[in-house]
């Protein structure tokens, strides 16, 4: 739950306050029917475990210990083994290795006899983490950071990821067969590509070295040259290769998502359809999912909101570090960015259902921005466009207020954006 509610609701105005409290109950809701226990109940308690002999759980990726707890609270029977890969985002560590390590180990035990169940999530991709041979940990940390800061997209970004692992890019399926395997997605990942969240462990994959190596060159990327040079190598052979669609194994493989951004996004036009018939408000849903620069995509979101609506949108936007960026994400810079349009009676928010936004001094899940704000920069000389320029929407919320604090959620659902004009 939301943790500064009370000093964000702390304002004199009593229609910024409104509008305020518009935006926090939306984000409370969002939170409480998207919990995990509440998504994998319909899917996870129609297993029928008694015919297997052993059943191990794997959760992989931000939403991991909530997953599997709710995992274990609905199966019929105590799991033989739950492994976790939980650690290391958005740079891989030490200890994502050694849990991913385990989670090997694990899985070449397993006879045709046993189940599998696979929890992702997203920031998998990141936690779950082998290097292929030759490639060291700290290859794949440089070649992450490099991607994040060049601007790529998070499907470029593990594309890569992918042909430097063991275990991404269908890798675990081979793994775990002779094993059946059910795997159990939470999607943060527009368009719902399996074989891109969490890099796609169970899924097969349709990119190449090829391809990897077309994305190096597109953002002339100064990654470690043995990662270069391993990936330019294998264009052409399929040895080293991640698991494509016609491979046997996957005969074993089901995967249902249980969760994407419309879960939010429905949670979010629910509890704003409530509001709206007390308050008058109508409300708007945008479909489309936001993508692109998040600075560009949020002037664009401002504009849209008539008076009296509540605009809600959702998905998972982009930013381009400049060369020493400062702290923040993509949520507070798309709110940064709003400023400048901003109507005296409007309200701007934006928040990673995950609880965390970009790479911070703390955890924040995102901001909000209205005339309070705005006041409070004014009066400290906070100049917007100096903190955008240094990609540095952290320390500018700290100051001016509007920043959205809820801790890790357990969850991962992208963004929702909500513009509220009373």
């Amino acid at each position: 739950m939301i943790k500064n509610t009370k000093s964000l609701l702390a304002v004199k105005n009593e229609a910024t306050r409104e509008r305020r409290k518009i935006v926090l109950e939306i984000i409370e809701h969002v939170m409480t029917v998207t919990s995990p226990h509440a998504l994998l109940e319909k899917n996870i308690g129609k297993l029928n475990i008694d015919k297997y002999k052993k059943v191990i759980v794997i959760a992989i990726g931000k939403a991991a210990r909530t997953m599997a707890d709710a995992c274990v609270e609905i199966l019929k029977r105590k799991p033989d083994e739950i492994l976790y890969a939980d650690s290391g985002h958005p740079l891989p560590t030490i200890s994502g290795i050694t849990k991913t390590k385990k989670i090997i180990n694990a899985a070449k035990k397993l006879t045709e006899n046993d189940l599998a169940i696979v929890l992702l999530s997203g920031g998998g991709s990141a936690m779950f983490v082998q290097p292929a041979e030759g490639i060291t940990l700290e290859d794949k940390i440089e070649t992450t950071r490099t991607l994040l800061l060049c601007g790529a997209t998070i499907n470029e970004i593990n594309c890569v990821r992918k042909h430097l692992s063991q275990v991404k890019g269908g890798r675990l399926s081979k793994l775990l067969y002779p094993a059946y395997v059910k795997g159990f997605v939470i999607s943060d990942v527009v368009g719902n590509d399996l074989s891109t969240i969490a890099s796609g462990p169970l899924s097969a994959d349709k990119t190449t070295f090829k391809d990897a190596l077309k994305i190096l060159t597109k953002y002339k990327a100064p990654v470690p040259n043995t990662v270069y040079k391993f990936i330019e190598n294998n264009v052409g052979f399929s040895e080293n290769e991640s698991i494509k669609p016609n491979d046997d194994i996957l005969k074993k493989v089901s995967v249902e998502i249980v969760a994407d951004h419309f879960s939010a996004l429905n949670a979010a036009e629910e509890k704003a359809k409530s509001i709206a018939s007390n308050t008058k408000h109508k409300v708007i849903v945008q479909k489309k999912m936001l993508t692109g620069e998040a600075r560009k995509v949020g002037p664009a979101i401002t504009k849209k909101t008539p008076k009296n609506a509540i605009l809600i949108a959702c998905g998972e936007t982009t930013v381009t570090c400049c060369e020493n960026p400062g702290s923040g994400g993509r949520n507070q810079e798309f709110v940064l960015s709003t400023i400048d349009g901003l109507k005296h009676d409007q309200t701007v928010a934006s928040f990673g259902t995950d609880g965390i936004d970009g790479m911070c001094p703390e955890k924040v899940a995102g901001a909000l921005v209205d005339e309070e704000v705005i006041i409070v920069a004014t009066k400290s000389k906070l100049i917007k466009d100096e903190f955008l320029s240094k990609n540095d929407s952290y320390a500018f919320f700290k100051q001016a207020g509007g920043q959205i604090i809820t801790g890790s959620t357990g969850n991962n659902l992208g963004d929702i954006v909500l513009s509220v004009r009373g």
